[in-house]
């Protein structure tokens, strides 16, 4: 937790210049330097086979299957799946 207050990063990744707080972050974008991705898609049998290199990944990809839209603008009401859509949306207010 004190790593968050002074900004350090003390574990980085020896494919690219990204450091992280935590090494189980690290870990998790290792990942994108492989071919490996544990997390499978299983939640429907339309077919879909995609896999993902985290779970937070799989999680948003998740809100596809079940039309959730879990962020919403507090001027107009329209709804998104990520926060970021969301962000860019509300410039336009």
């Amino acid at each position: 937790h004190f790593l968050i207050h002074t900004g350090q990063k003390p574990f980085k990744c020896s494919s690219c210049d990204k450091s992280f707080r935590q090494s189980t972050h690290l870990k998790i974008h290792q990942l994108t330097h492989t071919e490996e991705r544990p997390f499978q898609c299983c939640f429907c049998q339309k077919g879909c086979e995609k896999i993902f290199p985290s779970s937070s990944k799989l999680q948003r990809h998740y809100l596809i299957h079940t039309g959730q839209k879990p962020f919403g603008c507090n001027v107009c009401g329209k709804t998104f799946r990520q926060s970021a859509h969301l962000k860019r949306h509300q410039l336009t207010h």
